[in-house]
């Protein structure tokens, strides 16, 4: 019997990935606001893309999970803007939020 250790490895890049983020999506907009929105989606598009390829099978899904949640923060960056404005989010208090 082999071991397959490609299926774990690739749940754990998942889920560091989505922590990462997270995390990523918080900082970035606490100091950037939405600005890094653009930069994040045509960055996770260029590593998604990049994930078509690559040879190894392992290394085309790792690319494509952090290509994915990497345009995913994209959009939730924004969101978290909306999430500021609702009051269920921090906001910075040298780069207020305006409500609209």
């Amino acid at each position: 019997m082999i071991l397959q250790w490609d299926g774990p490895l690739l749940a754990a890049a998942t889920v560091a990935t989505i922590a990462a983020g997270h995390t990523l999506v918080r900082r970035l907009n606490w100091h950037f606001g939405t600005r890094p929105a653009l930069p994040l989606l045509t960055g996770g598009i260029a590593i998604l893309a990049m994930s078509l390829f690559v040879e190894s099978n392992l290394l085309s899904g790792l690319l494509g999970i952090v290509g994915v949640t990497t345009i995913v923060d994209g959009v939730e960056i924004r969101k978290q803007e909306r999430r500021i404005r609702e009051g269920r989010a921090p906001m910075n208090p040298r780069r207020p939020v305006t409500t609209r």
